[in-house]
């Protein structure tokens, strides 16, 4: 079978439960951005789809962190236009609405990846200097995501 070359050396910190916590954690700021902030709620997949893509970004930079210059630098940034490109067709493609609440849409953008991050870092300092277990990080998503599930379906009650 094909496979494109993935060198080992490649590779930064791939561990799978900041990923997990961050997903989760960052989702009820993507909601609110949309529902508060640019008062334009989404259908539920929509929130779904653009919370995937963000969390392409932690494969493209964990798995491609060490490539050789300029090859991650290339990938980050065709990642970023992807995901950009993803927001704009998921959320923002006919909405009809000013150049104020594009901007603020995008912007929206960077912040939820900031906010993604920001947990998934939470959970990294807590691993690495906090000495908790990655096991502890991976109890709080497989604790959270029921519930986030449960806090939607209710604000989404299907028809």
């Amino acid at each position: 079978m094909w496979m494109p070359p993935l060198e080992d050396s490649w590779r930064g910190p791939v561990e799978f439960y900041e990923l997990l916590f961050g997903f989760w954690t960052s989702y009820p700021f993507l909601v609110w951005w949309w529902e508060r902030v640019l008062k334009t709620p989404l259908p539920e997949w929509r929130y779904a789809m653009l919370a995937f893509f963000a969390a392409g970004a932690f494969w493209v930079n964990h798995y491609f962190l060490k490539m050789p210059s300029p090859g991650w630098l290339v990938l980050i940034n065709l990642y970023t236009v992807l995901f950009l490109t993803v927001w704009w067709l998921v959320g923002m493609r006919g909405r009809g609405r000013g150049p104020l609440w594009t901007l603020l849409a995008f912007v929206g953008a960077v912040a939820y990846g900031v906010v993604y991050i920001l947990f998934e870092q939470l959970a990294r300092k807590g691993v690495e200097q906090w000495g908790m277990h990655e096991f502890c990080w991976m109890a709080l998503s497989f604790v959270g995501f029921p519930l986030l599930i449960a806090w939607r379906g209710r604000v989404n009650p299907p028809r």
